[in-house]
């Protein structure tokens, strides 16, 4: 068995500084104070605590602005950080895009069933907006798939599950992408565009009338139709040949 490693000093303190952040004590935007309180206040050196500031920034929970008064900004990851991470481990895995897709079709239906069963005003509004930001966009492949994905995101927030929501931002940049790159090789494009608006406005009519089964199995339906065409226009495409921006 090999020998317990001893935390470093600075790793010390970056721990007790990221349980602060991350059970909320600390919040976006707040300053950790100054260099001198911070130091004083864990009774470690100026290179130590600048260490620890380092491991917090490389997790992008803190901003270090240099010469600042206020001491280092608390923040928090973006979800763009979070999705690089995944594509570059499914690069490296050499995952399809079929692999991408069929995992999703695990979850999305239970994400509808549960957004009808925790249905608000307010999530069926945001619902709805992102259903006019898709009409607005009918003609333009690339603009409609990211406003088509955006529902998908959307949907997986208000199923109430944030492990949903998170995976789902995650593949979001993969997901757009490959929407856009199959829908410009469909023979018709304008048709599947129409043909996706119309689906996603059934389904929000479902949600909003609390019919959670029954979104579910619509969406179930969907999403074998649609993988079944998608076959055709990505067979064979790994994560890696999707351009990086």
């Amino acid at each position: 068995m090999k020998p317990r490693r001893i935390p470093k000093l600075a790793e010390v303190v970056a721990a007790e500084l990221r349980g602060r952040i991350l059970s909320g004590e600390l919040k976006p935007g707040e300053s950790l104070l100054s260099e001198a309180t911070l130091m004083e206040q864990y009774e470690v050196s100026r290179p130590t605590l600048r260490e620890a500031l380092r491991l917090l920034e490389a997790q992008n929970l803190v901003t270090v602005r240099r010469g600042s008064h206020r001491g280092p900004i608390v923040s928090h990851p973006r979800s763009d950080v979070v999705a690089r991470t995944v594509a570059i481990q499914l690069q490296l895995r050499r995952a399809s895009l079929a692999d991408v897709y069929e995992f999703r079709m695990l979850y999305e239906p239970t994400a509808a069933r549960w957004a009808a069963e925790n249905r608000t005003p307010e999530g069926i509004a945001e619902l709805r907006k992102v259903l006019d930001e898709e009409r607005a966009a009918l003609g333009d492949f690339t603009a409609f798939a990211e406003a088509a994905w955006r529902f998908h995101s959307v949907l997986t927030e208000l199923s109430g599950n944030a492990t949903m929501a998170i995976v789902t931002e995650s593949l979001e940049h993969i997901s757009a992408q490959h929407a856009a790159r199959s829908m410009s090789k469909a023979p018709d494009r304008r048709k599947w565009q129409d043909v996706s608006l119309k689906v996603h406005r059934k389904l929000v009519d479902l949600i909003e009338k609390g019919y959670g089964a029954a979104a579910a199995r619509f969406w179930t339906k969907h999403l074998t139709a649609v993988a079944e065409i998608q076959r055709e226009w990505s067979e064979g495409v790994l994560v890696t040949e999707l351009p990086d921006s």
